[in-house]
């Protein structure tokens, strides 16, 4: 099995991952864990929150969730498609949805929450690139 991505953030899921990887290398005798270290920082998911809003002020044809949706489908689902699993899930549903549905849909994707804290730098990067009045000098 290849590109299973598993967020470690609690007992709980560090006792179903132990699971997993124990389940898996029962059935092939090899496999390969990465491990990347923490989420993304409370600073970068708070940098994140005051662009969404300076976003939607700039434009003002709407607000900050829907702003935050927007970004999460056009930077997050782009870096998280990188992993076969992720993309196999977004060529399945996604990827059906006119661009809006797309978006809107958003909100019931996990998306910024389970990205490492380069995952969420790269986000951030490319919402400034598009963006160049945001500053995270505040």
């Amino acid at each position: 099995m290849s590109g299973v991505r598993v967020v470690v953030n609690s007992d709980r899921t560090l006792a179903t991952a132990h699971a997993f990887i124990d389940e898996e290398y029962s059935k092939h005798k090899y496999g390969t864990v990465t491990f990347t270290g923490g989420k993304r920082t409370l600073d970068q998911n708070a940098l994140a929150a005051v662009w969404y809003l300076d976003i939607a002020k700039h434009r003002g044809d709407c607000n900050a969730i829907e702003i935050k949706n927007e970004c999460k489908y056009l930077y997050g689902v782009t870096i998280l498609r990188r992993e076969a699993g992720n993309n196999w899930l977004y060529e399945r549903t996604i990827d059906l949805m006119d661009y809006e549905k797309s978006v809107k849909a958003m909100s019931r994707f996990a998306v910024t929450s389970i990205m490492t804290v380069k995952e969420k730098t790269e986000y951030l990067e490319m919402m400034q690139q598009d963006h160049p009045f945001l500053t995270s000098e505040r």
